[in-house]
């Protein structure tokens, strides 16, 4: 993009050729203005219960996902976005274009919002071929509501304990959080029965006649659950 739109200018992406997705061996790879259906189309044909399929899958409407793109998914973060704490927790990656080029986390474009301005996202990457036991749980009052939180988790085992675990929160103060404390905390023992909101080091604002606690003890609830997933099948992320 030799010309990236000035501050304030509305870009039309529709003849760039941006839409793209595919799956190539480990990884799938999304054009920036690729729709959540069609991701999710793509990337269900050899990873039909995929974390991020699923995640895709119950953001906002039918309809409506055949508009949602991922790149402005990651790009405005809002608060329907189903798909930020998969991504973090899988390590995606973003490829820009415009006052800063090349790839980068896609956790790193969100804590940095200078990467945002004057930039525009063309390309995600996701390592969809890495063994994960995923557990995916999104929190709204109804279906057509937006998440007021959302938890992904992802763990591998060995034997009775775990080995590693990703976990990711989002509708929480500072609006996701990689819970890397607990991630450590678990590495090498067996999984917790019951956490704390201590244990998560972040807590969930109370919204729509939920109070914050109560969304807060929710959370601590599926986290624990997800920690407690049995083993991943092989070459599965899902």
């Amino acid at each position: 993009m030799r010309n990236p739109p000035r501050s304030g200018a509305l870009a039309d992406l529709s003849g760039v050729r941006m839409d793209a997705a595919t799956v190539d061996g480990s990884f799938a790879r999304f054009g920036g203005a690729t729709t959540f259906n069609r991701a999710a189309e793509v990337l269900a044909v050899e990873h039909r219960d995929h974390v991020l399929v699923r995640a895709l899958n119950d953001a906002a409407s039918p309809a409506l996902r055949n508009r949602i793109t991922v790149g402005g998914s990651i790009a405005l973060f809002p608060p329907w976005s189903s798909i930020v704490g998969p991504l973090v927790a899988l390590e995606a990656k973003v490829e820009l274009v415009g006052a800063h080029e090349g790839w980068v986390p896609v956790a790193e474009y969100l804590d940095n919002r200078q990467l945002g301005e004057h930039t525009a996202i063309v390309t995600v990457e996701v390592d969809v071929g890495s063994a994960w036991t995923s557990h995916w749980y999104r929190f709204a009052r109804t279906h057509f509501n937006y998440p007021l939180f959302t938890v992904t988790v992802l763990t591998r085992g060995d034997g009775p304990r775990l080995s590693a675990a990703r976990i990711v929160i989002t509708g929480n103060r500072g609006r996701y959080r990689r819970l890397v404390d607990l991630e450590a905390r678990v590495a090498g023992n067996a999984p917790p029965h019951v956490l704390t909101a201590d244990d998560l080091g972040t807590d969930i604002p109370g919204r729509q006649g939920f109070t914050g606690e109560y969304l807060t003890h929710l959370a601590t609830v599926e986290v624990a659950r997800g920690l407690r997933q049995g083993p991943p099948d092989a070459g599965s992320a899902s």
